[in-house]
């Protein structure tokens, strides 16, 4: 008996032109603001794939000041894109905004990368607008559970050097995996499955169909909330959409989509 296999290529789409926050409308410090990390036009463009200390990873964030944007007590920070970002069906998870900070895993073996938990600086709250002036609240800005992950194939989470695969910083993480006491920095490279980490924002709690405008503020007391890049999701490439259609026939992503 012959037997058919079919077999399903992923072609992961290309970032476009648009992707990234790309203007900076305006910021407000607040109030305790490190040194050095007043500049708002380090939240513009792709996040940080290298630092002073080596790759990004989940154990080892971005934190330099050339990386970040600080925001204190009292302060916001409103970025513009050139191309407007839609609440689109076909973006993963109902993702369709990535933001993305310095938040960071506790190493619980260090240098083996083994998660204890999660380490960041503030909270803070996301805000998207069509039109810069009617602003929707969206997805709190607490600590992301997907601290960012710069290259895909790391074997070490404090490599001092780049990888040799670029994450994709506009594909989000499945907000189903739960890291626990002791997940591995291979199981969790793994579970990322090509994805660069970040906070997802699924734009249609907003009540809007598209926006153009994100603010974060920080009116908490005390603390203050890092802010590395913001980015687009892309729509899967043809055979990332064959997967989706996979993944909602047998409940997971088959094998191949990766």
């Amino acid at each position: 008996m012959v037997r058919s296999v079919v077999v399903v290529v992923v072609a992961a789409a290309a970032p476009a032109f648009g992707q990234w926050a790309a203007h900076v409308e305006s910021y407000v410090p607040g109030a305790g603001v490190p040194a050095g990390y007043e500049e708002p036009s380090h939240a513009l463009g792709q996040p940080s794939r290298m630092t002073s200390f080596g790759a990004v990873s989940p154990f080892n964030p971005p934190f330099d000041a050339s990386d970040l944007v600080s925001i204190g007590a009292g302060g916001s920070l409103v970025l513009r894109f050139d191309e407007p970002i839609t609440d689109n069906p076909l973006h993963e998870f109902g993702v369709d905004l990535i933001v993305f900070g310095n938040t960071g895993y506790i190493d619980s073996a260090w240098p083996g990368g083994v998660w204890g938990g999660v380490l960041g600086d503030g909270r803070g709250l996301i805000e998207v607008s069509a039109d810069g002036s009617d602003w929707r609240a969206v997805t709190p800005l607490a600590d992301s559970p997907y601290p960012t992950l710069g290259y895909s194939d790391l074997s070490d989470p404090y490599a001092p050097g780049p990888g040799l695969v670029p994450s994709d910083f506009t594909r989000p993480v499945n907000p189903a995996f739960e890291p626990t006491l002791g997940t591995t920095f291979d199981e969790i490279r793994a579970a990322y499955s090509g994805s660069g980490g970040g906070t997802g924002v699924d734009i249609g709690e907003s009540g809007l169909a598209s926006i153009s405008y994100v603010r974060i503020t920080n009116p908490v007391a005390s603390g203050h909330v890092e802010v590395d890049a913001i980015a687009a999701v892309s729509v899967p490439g043809p055979g990332g959409l064959a997967c989706l259609t996979l993944a909602a026939v047998f409940g997971s992503r088959r094998r191949g989509c990766a």
